[in-house]
């Protein structure tokens, strides 16, 4: 994230103790702010509802998620999911706001379009959720078809195929309906390139039956998200039978992060 000007830094509930045991036992160099009493967290609103009162360990968390913010305060963005189990990466900001092909990243060359479909990382936790970038450019006097589209043409997609996957989504812009002689119809279509975002949320347990994962968690390791980029393209001249390119990202699932060791007692 240094790369691109950010700064990272995080709140918690815990004991300034607490923090500092943990940043001294996995090494974390930015700041852990200490938010005794969840004051802060209420303040901005995401203080986690759904721990009841008197929980003796989780009561005073808040959301997880992130924020953006700029030197000036001004938050530019902030993402969060209402659940415990599921994670926001920073990544996912990271690669939204500042165009970076990020560090996980695939190649389609179809001649007249030309696409790059990329990873927020090429790491993640179980449960945790991370974005999704596409590009694509195509050649002066081509086009893609977007939705809505008679089932006899193919709109632009992109989909991700994996036991890891528990759900995906890719905000594409609105394509703008043009009238194409040649066949007599008005389509919706993208020209020139398509920028698109969204996210993949990884699960936490695997699915049932999964006879390569065992255990009440993703097993850690490396992994493969295979995926496909259905398309048509068409010119005035000639229109493309529908294709489906294929392509591999790699993934590596990193294990449970146990609590820090407690602090050996000063002499």
């Amino acid at each position: 994230m240094r790369a691109n000007g950010i700064n990272a830094a995080s709140i918690t509930y815990d004991s300034r103790d607490v923090l500092s045991n943990f940043a001294n036992a996995y090494k974390i160099e930015f700041p852990m702010l200490s938010d005794a009493g969840s004051k802060v967290i209420r303040a901005f609103g995401i203080f986690n509802t759904n721990i009841p009162e008197g929980h003796p360990m989780m009561y005073g968390i808040p959301w997880p998620g992130d924020f953006l913010i700029a030197p000036d305060g001004t938050v530019i963005d902030k993402l969060f999911l209402p659940s415990y189990e599921h994670r926001a990466s920073a990544s996912q900001v990271v690669l939204r706001h500042f165009d970076s092909a990020g560090a996980n990243s695939a190649a389609i060359d179809a001649g007249m379009l030309k696409a790059t479909i990329s990873l927020s990382s090429d790491r993640c936790f179980p449960g945790q959720e991370l974005g999704v970038a596409l590009d694509v450019r195509l050649e002066p006097g081509w086009h893609i078809y977007g939705k809505p589209l008679p089932s006899s043409y193919q709109a632009l997609e992109l989909t991700f195929t994996s036991p890891l996957i528990d759900e995906q989504s890719l905000e594409l812009p609105e394509p703008h309906p043009v009238k194409l002689e040649a066949l007599g119809e008005t389509l919706p279509v993208y020209e020139s390139s398509v920028t698109a975002h969204g996210k993949l949320g990884i699960r936490w347990s695997p699915p049932m039956p999964a006879p390569f994962l065992k255990g009440e968690m993703i097993k850690p390791g490396p992994y493969e998200i295979k995926g496909a980029l259905r398309f048509q393209a068409c010119s005035d001249k000639v229109c493309e039978p529908p294709q489906a390119i294929e392509f591999t990202l790699p993934l590596t699932v990193d294990g449970y992060v146990p609590p820090a060791p407690k602090p050996k007692p000063k002499p």
